[in-house]
């Protein structure tokens, strides 16, 4: 399930193309993102450890410093996504 691009900010939408060894991180957090919570009010959360942990073991990364790099790219590109989906709310008059 392919994010909703009206919710995505525009840096995600008119992104330039990534470095080789960064597409694959790009791909997880795009599959990552479906495993997020949802608010009883729409909210999202952030994409559990747990998701991150059997995406890494089902893709190979078996190695704790290649998982730590993982979960840091995938953690920094959540963060703009929550960012970005609160800023979304608050405009639509949400808290």
């Amino acid at each position: 399930m392919e994010a909703d691009p009206s919710f995505l900010p525009a840096f995600m939408l008119e992104r330039p193309d990534l470095w080789p060894h960064l597409v694959f991180h790009s791909e997880a957090f795009s599959a990552l993102s479906t495993d997020r919570p949802l608010g009883a009010l729409g909210g999202v959360g952030a994409i559990p450890w747990t998701a991150l942990d059997q995406y890494a073991a089902r893709h190979g990364i078996e190695d704790p410093d290649e998982f730590e790099r993982f979960q840091k790219l995938i953690r920094v590109q959540d963060r703009a996504y929550l960012e970005h989906a609160a800023e979304a709310a608050k405009a639509k008059g949400g808290k």
